[in-house]
């Protein structure tokens, strides 16, 4: 098996919206103006209204309030829109999966804590590329999902094993597919037409010294610190207790900052992980 055989018939179990399709089309049309973005996502109110809400989010610095897709996309650009747009449909496209398999709030819970840790770090260690690492910690677990959807037996075996015996879960993962969840989610990306400035960093995130530049193995580096931190959140949340200092100093360690760099990061990304999962999943609910 290979990950690309995964992902290639994975819009006949799940499609994405015409809107986002029909966006992906234009923006690589070197003709397509705001207003011809503007229009499509007009087609789907639901979809413009969770773009907004997250455009307006508490980790945007803007001073006024974006009150129009054509606002957003004269804001973020036409490639930061297909990927929230994308970024948002996912949650949506894989809401299907039997809650048997895979807690899907508590998924998302994750995703969006790395999300936001990933734009925090970058943000900390004075980059002004936030948005796409933001993505990239949104997305970066999309493998997961599509193991799941594709091989749900073999992906439960593979995580018994992993209570059973300990093993991290990429090295179980390996095991018995030949590859991991990070290197689905790249191919799932691919599939999807995102830039490899965002692929590449999720598909070396284990690994970050295997990127192909010093600006992705820095992106990697900042996505595995995320997941690390979002992971230690998810526990202290589960658990009821503070978060490991020791362990929030070592990942500021690791990507070459001062200790105190990621003071009050936890509860900032606490403050901004209730918004945006009640954009993202309306209705659903953050009790563990």
């Amino acid at each position: 098996m290979h990950p690309d055989t995964l992902v290639r018939d994975i819009d006949t179990l799940f499609s994405l919206p015409e809107v986002a399709l029909r966006l992906n089309q234009l923006i690589n049309q070197p003709e397509t103006t705001p207003a011809d973005l503007a229009e499509v996502m007009r087609c789907d109110p639901a979809l413009s209204a969770r773009l907004l809400r997250l455009v307006n989010s508490a980790g945007r610095s803007q001073v006024q309030a974006v009150e129009t897709v054509g606002q957003a996309i004269g804001l973020i650009g036409y490639r930061a829109l297909r990927d929230l747009v994308f970024a948002t449909c996912a949650v949506e496209m894989f809401k299907g999966l039997p809650p048997e398999r895979v807690n899907m709030e508590r998924f998302w819970l994750h995703a969006i804590a790395c999300a936001i840790a990933a734009r925090q770090l970058a943000l900390r260690g004075g980059r002004h590329d936030g948005e796409r690492l933001f993505i990239t910690g949104l997305l970066h677990g999309l493998g997961q999902l599509v193991f799941f959807a594709r091989c749900p037996e073999r992906y439960l075996r593979v995580l018994e094993q992993v209570d059973a015996k300990g093993a991290p879960l990429a090295e179980a993962e390996r095991a018995e597919f030949g590859f991991d969840a990070d290197t689905v989610s790249a191919a799932l990306l691919a599939h999807w037409h995102f830039p490899e400035s965002i692929r590449e960093p999720i598909a070396c995130r284990l690994h970050p010294e295997r990127a192909s530049t010093a600006e992705r193995t820095r992106d990697a580096a900042i996505l595995r610190a995320a997941e690390r931190i979002a992971c230690e959140l998810r526990d202290c949340l589960l658990e009821g207790r503070e978060p490991d200092a020791e362990l929030l100093h070592a990942q500021a360690r690791a990507l070459g900052l001062v200790d105190s760099a990621l003071d009050g990061m936890p509860e900032a990304i606490n403050l901004e992980v209730v918004e945006l999962f009640e954009t993202l999943l309306p209705g659903s609910t953050l009790l563990p």
